[in-house]
């Protein structure tokens, strides 16, 4: 396991010492997955394709494979199976890259979900715990273009909860959809993060995925 004082430092002016937020972590994850890229750690990672139509989008993931808590371990089959009932096929022009990072990154009970880096149109996913936006949430039902019409075909999956009769179902969607659905292509090299507040202690069978990783050099 790592955390965002990683990703921060301490600098020191006139004897006072200032300690970097953890919104401004954003050079210190872009250097990290920027060496990842560069090859500079190829032995580590493979590279799989996703095609639709004209769009492809290459899965960067971990070459070595965790034994346990497979669950929580989400690999290239996984993604191009969400990429492929993905509703908006526009939406991947602003995806070249999908790098699955094998690590957890927290500080409290806040996690780092993911980030996109708008210039290279990479979107980086980190270890975190099962997490759905649940659409029909209030906070989400203004800014979602999600329709549950949309994505019946998938209604044999968890993600369309159907309750008892004279409720609406519960729509819920995977943060790769959301994360996909809200990010856009720009020029610039800022980086988009996405956090997620733990409700709860953290599970150990994350942590004991990142520490395996992290001991593996990843």
């Amino acid at each position: 396991m790592f955390d965002f004082r990683d990703y921060t430092e301490y600098r020191t002016m006139k004897d006072l010492e200032i300690k970097v937020e953890a919104g401004d972590i954003d050079s210190g994850l872009f250097i990290d997955i920027d060496n990842l890229l560069q090859n500079r750690f190829n032995r580590l990672y493979l590279t799989d394709r996703f095609r639709r139509g004209s769009d492809k989008v290459d899965i960067v993931y971990p070459a070595l494979s965790y034994s346990g808590a497979r669950s929580l371990q989400k690999g290239p089959n996984h993604v191009r199976f969400l990429l492929s009932l993905y509703p908006y096929a526009a939406d991947l022009e602003n995806i070249d890259k999908i790098v699955l990072r094998p690590r957890y990154v927290e500080m409290n009970d806040i996690e780092l979900l993911a980030i996109y880096l708008r210039k290279k149109k990479v979107l980086v996913q980190y270890l975190h715990h099962p997490f759905f936006y649940d659409i029909n949430d209030s906070k989400f039902r203004e800014y979602s273009e999600f329709k549950p019409l949309n994505l019946s075909r998938i209604s044999n999956t968890q993600l369309l909860i159907r309750p008892s009769s004279g409720e609406a179902p519960t729509f819920k969607v995977p943060p790769l959809w959301y994360v996909m659905s809200i990010v856009s292509h720009s020029d610039d090299d800022r980086v988009d993060k996405f956090f997620l507040k733990r409700s709860g202690p953290p599970d150990p069978r994350i942590t004991e995925i990142s520490y395996f990783y992290s001991r593996h050099g990843y």
